[in-house]
């Protein structure tokens, strides 16, 4: 990593945000640098990563970065919040997203907010990947999912679920198709004709 950590440069900014009552300007800065808060602040091990590691824990106790980032979210989303748009000037480009676990949502968010089309393709019926398949219930409440597939639809991110490439659509079309392909298909790996092996 280079530069100052996030808990230096943007957490601060976040939790005075809160502080002043300002939950959807501390939502804004989480989105700077994560499209799904909600979820990690639920299901990051904080304790043993930026929380293990924070310089305040010897003298005052970690900053509970986590639950912070939990909270904001689960306000902001209860408020109503939704990702201000309106400035994005359209490029008129295509990119297709083979895959619609965290890192493919991760590629579509910033795809969309910097004027690209996305199509996210995945084979299973939800997005989420393993956050829908891999996480128990328990551990993870899968509305919040629900949710975010309601917003990044609204943000212009279009799914094509239920839809493996190499076996429904061949890589080909994708490549002929669309300005760009991204592949975050977890474990999935191609032959060299598209073919999921």
């Amino acid at each position: 990593m280079n530069g100052p950590a996030r808990c230096i440069t943007t957490s601060p900014s976040g939790i005075e945000r809160v502080k002043e009552g300002n939950i959807s300007a501390a939502v804004e800065l989480s989105h700077q640098t994560n499209c799904l808060p909600e979820i990690t602040g639920r299901v990051c091990p904080q304790d043993r990563l930026c929380e293990g590691a924070c310089t305040l824990r010897d003298e005052h106790g970690s900053v509970t970065i986590g639950n912070i980032e939990r909270y904001i979210s689960d306000q902001a989303l209860a408020n109503g919040w939704r990702p201000d748009l309106s400035q994005v000037v359209e490029s008129g480009k295509r990119v297709a997203i083979i895959g619609a676990g965290p890192a493919g949502l991760a590629c579509a968010d910033r795809l969309v907010r910097n004027g690209v089309s996305p199509v996210v393709f995945d084979r299973h019926p939800e997005i989420g990947g393993l956050l829908t398949f891999g996480i128990p219930a328990f551990k993870l409440d899968k509305s919040l999912l629900a949710r975010r597939r309601e917003i990044f639809t609204q943000m212009g991110v279009r799914f094509e679920l239920n839809c493996e490439i190499g076996k429904d659509i061949p890589l080909t079309t994708l490549l002929d198709d669309y300005d760009a392909v991204f592949i975050g298909a977890g474990n999935l790996s191609l032959d060299e004709s598209g073919s999921a092996e």
